[in-house]
Order: structure tokens, then C-alpha cells, then sequence
């Protein structure tokens, strides 16, 4: 039976329980340091209570642990793998290879994307040194990870959702140039959100102030079947820095994609079930496009271009609501118009213009009447013909405001007896069988006595909701309310400790060792791009000795503690060239463009051969 999984992001415990509740299978979260977000840190006290919630359902939390490290917090970062296995963790995300030398409890280790896994001898390799599951680079075609899922064993992980970054992660080094806030240590300046004027060899502006490096937001949900059928069993959803609204509206969406999937191919047998236990209940229909988005794209799923660079704006415009036909003029601070769409806004939504050539604007919706809007206007521009979108919709949010916690539907079989009652629990495809002593008297009423059985013994304790499916017996006996109530309440202990205990039974694995012999001619294969350059992120002495064993000489210190002057701050699939209509890789001829912001210039090199853009300084 093939588990399948839904990870989902987490800033803080509340939003990681809210996502366990709406159903996630996992989800992702971050200590106090060492994350590659720095601002989404958690106290491991908020982490073990997480922990704690997840492991009722069979649900599993993850801590990234993926910058890398300087030579004085490798001891800190050994410590932090020992803390969050006492506090529950079920796996570590890691980006640093120094963790496999590290003396760590008995938990599995993740190859982040912040490795740069895209070839099958990458991913061979990490597998080799001791990794547990590879989280894949999110450039990747299906028939790229269909070779990679052919060169491994272990599981695969993929993005289905959220923010694209327009470089190779782990290979961005734009922020730590311009800023000195290094993507590769959680502290990413997002440069690439920037708006820049794009120039040609003279020095002619081909685009002026627009964010030509920003890119639409990835949306998969429409092809988690092709990614299932390509070898990946985990799904990512991508935002440590979103709010609940936006965990609690997505994680649902792709529960109840994955769900459809699941029914539709085990109708023919049962081989594939989610890997954990339970299901959401919640109130609202999940819908992508009122949560914050960039536009949205599948990316190179397909292995082919398309338009992927996010609207004028690197904001979140929201869903398209019409176009403005009369403005109306009003107040000092506010003005009237009429629209014309099919969807109706709502008091307190927020609304933003997009008109031709103008920086985009917006505000709340003060008072709606109808296709009639008053909005507050001070600093706002908008034109009759602009486009309007609400990137709040104040109604929907609310609906999303109460998540009713999560469940696992338990059937159960009932034998009355005089002196107890035995129940079967089917539980994980699992029937288990218990007695509890209860005194009852032969029933007067047998319908009654049996109405009320089923009514006491099916209903909600703990996690559990149970459903008397069967009540056998050579006679009806009448128990007390209070007694039936004590077995329920006592069966759902019970079944939670089985769930708990054989979770934890599962968590205690023993460590692959980082066995490094015979991998010299899979590591030169692996690391042809560079061989020991700043490219491989070493920034202490522990990965350091993994290279050195592997074959790999000279290696270079990271860009972070040294930076090189010949460097590739960015190599990217997206090609602005390409965005604008200038692709020519069939030409020999070799155009160079610039971004210039302020007073940073960029140079952007193409290498046509493998269809890739390269950002480099300009000094």
C-alpha cells in the first residue's frame, strides 16, 4: 500500500494545528534558528505541543534545519537534533551536509531543495550518503523525475504550491550580493520581487520598472495525479510565512484533491491511502484564488515554456471581480463607482486597480450596494475601464475564522452481555477486540435498550467518532447512560495510546550510517558543474570532509564567508529573453542584457545550450 502525503507549511504551533485539522498529513516547521526562513522561529515547547496534536492522527512535524552552518554552530545545530527528537520531531529537512557527520538520535535526515537536486546522480548519490527522502528542485519535468525516481529508492517529495523563486535553490546569491542577507543562512532579501528597468548592450530600455524576476505563484492541484504517476508520494505546500487563512484555505484544497485521486485509483483495489489517520471538517469550499497569489502557473511540468513571470505588480492581486464603467466622484476621501463582473464584492473587501502603464492601487470597500462601491480613496488612483480584483474577500474570510478539529470515523461491532460489553474497533484497516466490565439488567424495552447503546456508544470522544455497525446478542440488556458513556470514553483512550504508541514505535528507527566509499565516480558525476566551487554551500569543516572523501578537491569556502568575483549570483530555467520574445537559441548570436536597480546593475548571460539565464554582478 503506497502512503500518500500532504505537507504543509507552518509559521507557528496554532497554524500547524489549524493545517492538521483541515488535513494535512505533515507539516513543516522551524526552530528558533537555522531555518531557511529566520522570521518563522518556534520555541521547541510550542513544537513538542504540535507534536503532540499531529501524533493523534498519525500525522508527522518536521523541522527544517536547512541554512548552512558556520564552523562556531555546529555544536548548537547537534544539539538542536537531540531537542527536537525528545520534543517529537519525526524528521529533520537539512541542507548542510555536515549533519550526517553529526552524532544525531535515531531520526531521519531530508534532502531540502536547498541542495539542488535536478539530476538522477544527485539524487543517487544523496540517497547513498544516508539521506531518508530527497525534496525535489522545483524546475523539474515529469519525465526528469520519472529518471529520478528510476536512479532511487527512497521517497520523493515535490512543491505543489505556493512562491517560486526564479533561481535554483540553494544556488541564489543575489540577496547576500546586494544586501548581504544570504538566502542559503534563512535571510533572503527577495531582490528577485524588485522592479527593475531591463537594457540592451547600447544601454537602450527594453522595459522600465517592473518586476521582470518575479514569478508567478506554482499551482499543481489540477496535476497531482501526473505527479503521483511520475514517483512522488509528498506533497509541499510552500509558505512558513503565510497566515493561517492561507494554510487553512490551501492544505484544504489539495486534501480534497488528493482524496478524489486516491478513491478514483483504488477502485480497482486498495493501493494507495494517505498516511495519516482521520479527516477534515470544515465549513467552507476551498478556492485558490482568494488566497494571496502572484497568478499561477504548473511551471515546467510539461518540459515547456510558458509565460511565467508574475502581473506588473510582485503583489498579490487577487481574483479578477470586472471592470470600472462610471465613476462617480464623492467626498473629499472617498469616491463612488459602478462595475461590471459577474462575482459581488462586499463591505470591508479589498479591491485593486490595474490600468495600463499606472503602479496598481487599492483599498478597503467602505459600503457596497449592489455593483454600486464606495471605497475609500486617499492615495488612490483608478480610471473607468481599469480592471478590478479583491485580494481580500471579507466573507470568505470569516468563514474560515472556525475549523472544527479533526476526526477519525471509528466503526465498531457491540456484543452485550450481562456483565460486559465487548466491542471490535476497526482502526487502520486493523480490527481489534475489547471487553469492558459493565453490570446491565435484562431489557424490558429490547428497542429502547438497543436505541440507546447505539446512541451512547456512537458518538464523539477524543479524536474518535464511532458508529455502532453491528449489535449482536442472545439477549438485550439495559445498561446505564453514565456506564455506556465510561466504555466509550475509555474505548477512545485506549485506541489513542495504540495510535500513539505504534507512531512512536515507527519514529525510533536506526540511523542510516554515512557510508562514503566508492562514490568518487557518482560524486564527479553529481558535481560536474563545478567540482569544489562556492556552488556546493560548505561552510565548515564537517561537509568539508564529506567533499574531500568524495573526490572533490579545492574546495571553496561559501560565497557567504568568501565571496568569488567571477560568481553566478542566480541560474535560472526562466529566461527573460524568452518572456519578452527574443528567444533565439537557435542563433550564435550571444545578446547580453542588464537589470538595473538604483544603483545595482545585474548582467543576464544565456546559456542556450541548456536553456537556462544566468544573473551576474556588474562592478
Amino acid at each position: 500500500m503506497q502512503e500518500i502525503e500532504l505537507l504543509s507549511p507552518a509559521r507557528n504551533s496554532e497554524i500547524g494545528i489549524a493545517a492538521i485539522d483541515c488535513g494535512a498529513d505533515s507539516v513543516y516547521i522551524a526552530a528558533p534558528k537555522y531555518g531557511a526562513r529566520a522570521q518563522a522561529g518556534n520555541s521547541f515547547e510550542d513544537i513538542a505541543r504540535l507534536c503532540s496534536y499531529a501524533h493523534k492522527f498519525r500525522a508527522k512535524i518536521y523541522l527544517t534545519l536547512n541554512t548552512i552552518l558556520y564552523e562556531n554552530e555546529l555544536k548548537e545545530a547537534q544539539d538542536y537534533l537531540w531537542e527536537a527528537y525528545r520534543n517529537g520531531i519525526d524528521a529533520i529537512i537539512v541542507q548542510d551536509l555536515a549533519l550526517l557527520k553529526m552524532d544525531r538520535p535515531p531520526i531521519p535526515l531530508f534532502a531540502s531543495t536547498q541542495t539542488d537536486i535536478r539530476t538522477p546522480e544527485k539524487a543517487a548519490l544523496l540517497e547513498k550518503l544516508g539521506f531518508d527522502r530527497l525534496i525535489l528542485a522545483r524546475e523539474l519535468s515529469l519525465k526528469q523525475i520519472r529518471e529520478i525516481r528510476k536512479a532511487t529508492t527512497i521517497p520523493l517529495e515535490s512543491f505543489a504550491h505556493g512562491a517560486l523563486c526564479v533561481c535554483y535553490s540553494g544556488q541564489c546569491y543575489l540577496s547576500q550580493h546586494i544586501t548581504r542577507r544570504s538566502a542559503n543562512r534563512g535571510e533572503c532579501a527577495q531582490m528577485c520581487r524588485s522592479e527593475y528597468n531591463l537594457l540592451d548592450q547600447d544601454g537602450n530600455i527594453l522595459a522600465r520598472k517592473t518586476p521582470l524576476l518575479s514569478l508567478k505563484d506554482m499551482n499543481r492541484c489540477s496535476r497531482l495525479e501526473d505527479l503521483i504517476d511520475a514517483g512522488v508520494t509528498s506533497f509541499k505546500i510552500e509558505g512558513r510565512l503565510k497566515n493561517i487563512s492561507y494554510v487553512k484555505n490551501i492544505v484544504s484544497l489539495y486534501d480534497r484533491a488528493l482524496n478524489k485521486i486516491i478513491a478514483e485509483k483504488n477502485k480497482g483495489g486498495e493501493k494507495f491511502r494517505r498516511s495519516s489517520l482521520g479527516r477534515s471538517r470544515i465549513d467552507f469550499t476551498p478556492d485558490a484564488e482568494k488566497t494571496f497569489n502572484r497568478g499561477y502557473t504548473d511551471y515546467f511540468l510539461d518540459g515547456k515554456r510558458s509565460d511565467w513571470k508574475s502581473r506588473d505588480a510582485a503583489k498579490g492581486m487577487g481574483e479578477y471581480i470586472g471592470t470600472v464603467t462610471q465613476i462617480k466622484g464623492g467626498g473629499k476621501s472617498f469616491t463612488s463607482f459602478t462595475y461590471e463582473g459577474d462575482k459581488a464584492l462586499h463591505n470591508s473587501d479589498g479591491i485593486c486597480f490595474a490600468g495600463e502603464g499606472r503602479v496598481i492601487s487599492g483599498n478597503r470597500a467602505n459600503k457596497v450596494n449592489g455593483k454600486t462601491v464606495e471605497l475609500f480613496t486617499k492615495d488612490i488612483e483608478f480610471k473607468k475601464s481599469d480592471s478590478i480584483y479583491r485580494n481580500f474577500d471579507s466573507e470568505f474570510e470569516k468563514s474560515l475564522e472556525y475549523t472544527k478539529p479533526r476526526i477519525i470515523d471509528i466503526p465498531i461491532s457491540v456484543t452485550p452481555k450481562k456483565d460486559s460489553i465487548k466491542i471490535k474497533a476497526v482502526l487502520s484497516d486493523k480490527e481489534r477486540e475489547f471487553s469492558f466490565p459493565i453490570n446491565g439488567d435484562e431489557a424490558v424495552s429490547p428497542d429502547k435498550a438497543k436505541d440507546l447503546i447505539k446512541r451512547q456508544l456512537g458518538k464523539t470522544s477524543l479524536q474518535f467518532s464511532f458508529t455502532v455497525k453491528d449489535l449482536d446478542g442472545e439477549k438485550v440488556w439495559f445498561y446505564r447512560t453514565s456506564g455506556l458513556n465510561a466504555i466509550r470514553a475509555e474505548l477512545a483512550e485506549k485506541l489513542s495510546q495504540i495510535v500513539e504508541e505504534k507512531h512512536e514505535k515507527e519514529r525510533n528507527i536506526l540511523n542510516k550510517k554515512t557510508e562514503i566509499k566508492d562514490l568518487e565516480a557518482l560524486a564527479s558525476k553529481a558535481f560536474k558543474d563545478g567540482g569544489g566551487s562556492y556552488l556546493r554551500n560548505c561552510s565548515n569543516s564537517l561537509s568539508k570532509s564529506i567533499y574531500q572523501e568524495l573526490g572533490i578537491k579545492d574546495i571553496q569556502p561559501s560565497y557567504e564567508q568568501e565571496p568569488p568575483k567571477e560568481a553566478i549570483l542566480m541560474r535560472c530555467k526562466y529566461c527573460i529573453r524568452y518572456q519578452i520574445g527574443m528567444c533565439k537559441k537557435e542563433s550564435k548570436d550571444i545578446l547580453r542584457l542588464y537589470l538595473k536597480n538604483g544603483n545595482n546593475t545585474l548582467s543576464l548571460e544565456f546559456d542556450c545550450s541548456k536553456c537556462e539565464m544566468l544573473v551576474l554582478p556588474v562592478e
